[in-house]
């Protein structure tokens, strides 16, 4: 896949970071609390990124990070953007965007899925837009944490 925007990110320092235990959804008899475990961190990235939503997005946006450990799976699902939309009740929905950022170089076993297609072997910085009708998927199948980041907001 290529990507169409892209921007230059430092090193990923992930220890300056506030990381909050998730669970993926949904959950069945496959996908469950054991193999579904990621960690977020809301309202902070590094400021590279804050700079870019600034610059792209209106005033009101969010960002969200993203830590999937080994062997974790977010199953197949649409975004709702539940956190945006409660923080912003009095907005044009079918406005909103969401950009996710690889925050780091791909390592075997990572691995994402858009609209039922295989996305591997990104670059630190690339920018994939995420539709809100679109499904998705993450895995991390390799030996060392996926770091992503999420800007969810309606663009200039």
């Amino acid at each position: 896949m290529k990507y169409r925007i892209k921007i230059k990110l430092k090193k990923f320092n992930e220890k300056k970071y506030n990381w909050i235990p998730q669970y993926g959804y949904p959950q069945d008899e496959y996908y469950d609390n054991r193999n579904t475990i990621f960690y977020q961190s809301f309202d902070e990235a590094p400021i590279e990124i804050i700079k870019f939503a600034e610059e792209k997005f209106e005033k009101k946006y969010s960002i969200t990070m993203v830590k999937q450990p080994p062997s974790s799976f977010i199953p197949r699902h649409r975004d709702k953007h539940y956190k945006f939309r409660s923080k912003n009740k009095k907005i044009n929905y079918n406005k909103v965007v969401r950009y996710c950022i690889f925050l780091e170089d791909w390592k075997p076993g990572q691995y994402f899925e858009y609209d039922d297609k295989p996305i591997a072997i990104w670059s630190k910085g690339d920018i994939l837009v995420l539709s809100k009708d679109v499904y998705h998927r993450s895995v991390n199948a390799g030996t060392q944490f996926k770091y992503t980041a999420q800007i969810t907001g309606i663009l200039k």
